[in-house]
């Protein structure tokens, strides 16, 4: 890549609404490994931390990458890559292993680390809400056939449907804190259901998705779109993501 590109690059980064925040991150470290030499690197990634409030990995990765660039750390940079790849592998990996045998799983929303572990998995359903209003459900239904397994969707509501049914549930993470993880709007209901009816539920996420209490105050959930869930004109809520207490979780595959 070129700089001009990788200035074009880092600006677009800061209002994206479509990449994950894995590769929003990703595209951080390249960007920033090309321009590490340029004053406007800092305010570059800063504008990006202030442009994703809710994504717990661009927040992490964009304070490190600023750190490195302040020390003048090359190395630093280039050894960031590799570790977000190898802790959510692991992640994936660890889950992989101690699921291995379960044969009817229900998840929520999209993960990647999820997606990764339920192909180490190779349960015989998934089963998974159509998630609205993004339809995130449907997404991985498509790329869950693709790799032989048999998803069954469903409305966002209907998990008590299918609650006795299944094995185990596995969610992912868009942040983790200490008492606390984020997700898909939805997941606190199905935690509060696994609880209830006695299904172990679980989660599987990258550990750069951590915010300790000095990041924590720079994650904010966002209200999006008011139509895209109605267009009746009254006050509307559209919040994809919600907050779940860890305590109801019964083992975190977090690297």
């Amino acid at each position: 890549m070129t700089h001009k590109d990788c200035y074009s690059i880092l600006n677009n980064l800061a209002k994206n609404r479509v990449l994950s925040s894995i590769q929003i991150a990703s595209d951080m470290i390249d960007c920033a490994i090309e321009l590490f030499e340029y004053r406007e690197l800092i305010n570059l990634i800063d504008n990006i931390i202030k442009g994703q409030p809710s994504m717990a990995a661009v927040i992490n990765i964009g304070f490190d990458i600023i750190k490195y660039a302040k020390r003048r750390d090359k190395n630093g940079l280039l050894g960031m890559k590799s570790r977000i790849l190898d802790s959510s592998e692991c992640a994936s990996n660890k889950a992989g292993r101690f699921l291995k045998g379960i044969k009817n799983v229900a998840t929520i929303s999209y993960s990647q680390n999820v997606f990764d572990a339920l192909i180490k998995i190779n349960p015989d359903k998934v089963y998974l809400s159509v998630a609205h209003p993004a339809c995130e459900g449907e997404q991985n239904a498509l790329k869950l056939m693709e790799n032989g397994i048999k998803p069954v969707l469903f409305e966002d509501s209907a998990y008590s449907l299918i609650i006795k049914d299944i094995d185990a549930i596995i969610v992912g993470a868009d942040a983790i804190f200490d008492e606390s993880f984020v997700n898909k709007t939805g997941t606190l209901y199905l935690a509060l259901l696994s609880r209830e009816f006695n299904v172990p539920f679980y989660v599987v996420s990258c550990g750069c998705k951590y915010l300790d209490k000095s990041k924590r105050v720079f994650f904010k959930i966002q209200n999006k779109p008011e139509d895209e869930i109605s267009n009746v004109k009254c006050e509307r809520i559209n919040a994809y993501f919600e907050e779940i207490p860890i305590k109801f979780v019964n083992k975190m595959f977090v690297r």
